[in-house]
């Protein structure tokens, strides 16, 4: 059935082309052309839905250049050709038209920008997702599209493990129970990188056992300790030579293999924490909702997870 619809797609694209073609400049464009046009105004949308953005894109285009002289009419067509070039994964090149269908509709700002974050979002670029977002909350005066918003950024803020920025989104947000529990797991759950590797250069393996990596952290002290004391009675019977080999091969590596273990670690543990805290958080804290202005403008998903067929998430 899909290969029907493409071919068939494909045969109204090439019979346009064709009358164009026959035109030398836009002005002399017939009209038959563009009353064929309006007449499969919703080939680019088929496209759309059927996942076919690449296609979807090029009949926008064409769409724009051929018909589109009204404001808001343009801008709907750059909101779907922005669609489309996120839909094929120019993510860049696709905010350009949203941000530029915003411009060109104000009802289209919101549904435009809350799009594009979702779709980096979807690709895990969460600073870009915020930076959409915080770009929007500039221009919105309504209290609760405020809230709205900060808590979206609150759970971007959560997915990038800026614990503290998060708590500051949805207290502004008015979640004021889910900006404590984040406050009281930050700083209760968390170990500092520049703390552990102060004490690991203090005393040798006390970094490792701070960032509960007990094991290692004893079986450094223990190396560093015995070949220092190796080394000590290697010098008092003027083996110089055996302790300077003992100092450079065991004491020296684990003494600074210690320090950048005891960094590591700790970062291990604040992301193990911060990756515990936000699936204990999950049943409060669901992703937003990303597409549903987009899906009612369109009355059809345009999503990063939609199936082929253009039906369900």
């Amino acid at each position: 059935m899909t290969a029907v619809l493409v071919l068939f797609l494909q045969s109204a694209i090439c019979n346009l082309k064709s009358e164009i073609a026959r035109s030398s400049s836009p002005s002399d464009i017939p009209q038959s052309a563009i009353c064929n046009l309006k007449s499969e105004i919703a080939l680019g949308d088929s496209l759309l839905k059927h996942r076919f953005a690449v296609q979807a894109a090029q009949e926008f285009r064409r769409r724009l250049w051929l018909a589109d002289s009204d404001e808001r009419s343009a801008g709907l067509t750059r909101f779907k050709l922005g669609l489309s070039l996120a839909a094929s994964g120019q993510l860049q090149a696709a905010a350009q038209e949203l941000t530029t269908a915003g411009r060109l509709d104000p009802d289209l700002t919101e549904p435009a920008q809350k799009t594009i974050a979702g779709y980096y979002a979807h690709e895990a670029r969460y600073d870009l997702a915020a930076f959409e977002l915080s770009d929007l909350l500039v221009f919105t005066s309504d209290s609760a599209r405020r809230a709205a918003l900060n808590s979206t950024v609150g759970w971007l803020r959560l997915q990038e493990g800026d614990v503290a920025s998060a708590a500051s989104s949805y207290e502004l947000a008015g979640r004021h129970d889910v900006a404590n529990t984040l406050r009281l797991a930050r700083d209760g759950g968390h170990r500092s990188p520049t703390l552990a590797a102060v004490m690991s250069s203090l005393i040798p393996g006390s970094g490792e056992i701070y960032a509960e990596r007990t094991g290692l952290g004893l079986l450094a002290f223990a190396v560093t300790a015995g070949s220092l004391a190796w080394a000590i009675v290697a010098a008092r019977d003027d083996d110089w030579m055996s302790a300077s080999v003992i100092v450079s091969t065991l004491f020296w590596r684990f003494y600074n293999g210690s320090r950048a273990n005891a960094v590591a670690f700790a970062d291990q543990y604040n992301l193990a924490a911060r990756k515990r805290l936000i699936a204990g958080l999950s049943g409060q804290l669901a992703e937003p909702d990303w597409y549903s202005r987009t899906d009612s403008l369109l009355g059809y998903k345009v999503r990063p997870d939609t199936e082929a067929d253009g039906g369900t998430r």
